[in-house]
């Protein structure tokens, strides 16, 4: 007995489901409920997960936890994990300024990839497109900030490794006791390389949607390993064109879902953000309210 009117009752030579649907049928009983098992959330071993003293940030990776009245935006990846790790058979295509394949939390997450960046000098590897999606960084001297023919006024900058960031985000190997948790822990990262000096064009960045959609790309030899998912953490002012259009429509027909940043102006959503059929993603504080830089708008 649980309550007055709630009851536990089993029975031999019949499933739980069986003894359900019987119990059900009795107009004397109100409802019947299968007493399943429930488990702990998947917490994870991940140092930088947990945070706290020595780390940083000491808050650690907030967003993956429950959501609370403190952490209101967090996502409660814990509750999703106890239900799927993901998939080694899910790729998720990150487009950006490549990776650095030592990172020791990216080991065995890393499948194929292609360098898009056409002009050598915002490339920073020596020449234009290849089959090497590394990152060899981004960085801007002052002399290049001043004098250079293409890099001039960019601004003087370490490099980012931000490619490197955004699949640890997605797929970092997981409950393994070192680094950081990804959200997709199973998942497997399609690097591909759009941003070097400078950010990058919209023909290397269209370029590269189509062929990690799995779509053909003159010039560059078929992708074995489509993704289901394009992450675009990136951003530029303007109205969705037609080329950003045309590109996304054959993406989405051949059941590839592209996920944008919203951008980092404080502004109308960007492109491609702004394009129709794109998933725009805004920045959020802890509190839930819209981190400052954000962009914003209804396509969010």
């Amino acid at each position: 007995s649980i309550a007055p009117d709630m009851q536990v009752m089993t029975a031999s030579g019949m499933s739980s489901a069986t003894l359900a649907r019987r119990l059900a049928a009795d107009s004397e009983v109100l409802s019947v409920h299968v007493d399943q098992r429930r488990r702990t959330h998947a917490a994870v071993s991940d140092p930088l997960y947990a945070g706290g003293s020595g780390f940083s940030p000491a808050s650690g990776q907030w967003y993956l936890r429950s959501a609370s009245s403190t952490l209101v935006s967090a996502i409660n990846a814990e509750t999703a994990w106890s239900l799927t790790t993901g998939s080694a058979g899910v790729i998720v295509a990150v487009l950006d300024t490549g990776v650095r394949w030592n990172h020791p939390d990216l080991d065995g997450k890393l499948v194929g990839g292609y360098d898009f960046i056409s002009e050598s000098v915002i490339a920073n590897d020596g020449d234009g497109r290849d089959s090497n999606p590394a990152d060899p960084g981004d960085w801007i001297s002052s002399t290049e900030n001043s004098s250079d023919a293409t890099l001039k006024g960019c601004g003087v900058s370490d490099s980012s490794w931000h490619g490197t960031q955004m699949a640890g985000l997605i797929g970092a190997s997981t409950n393994n006791a070192s680094g950081m948790a990804g959200l997709g822990r199973h998942v497997r990262v399609l690097p591909v390389r759009v941003l070097g000096k400078c950010g990058g064009y919209d023909s290397d960045i269209i370029a590269g949607m189509r062929w990690a959609a799995g779509l053909p790309v003159a010039g560059v030899p078929a992708n074995p390993n489509p993704a289901r998912v394009i992450n675009l953490s990136l951003a530029g002012a303007g109205t969705c064109s037609a080329a950003y259009i045309d590109a996304i429509g054959q993406i989405r027909a051949a059941g590839t879902l592209v996920v944008a940043a919203s951008g980092n102006e404080t502004s109308p959503v960007e492109e491609p953000a702004n394009c129709p059929g794109v998933l725009a993603v805004a920045g959020v504080r802890h509190t839930g309210t819209k981190v400052g830089y954000s962009s914003y708008g209804a396509e969010v």
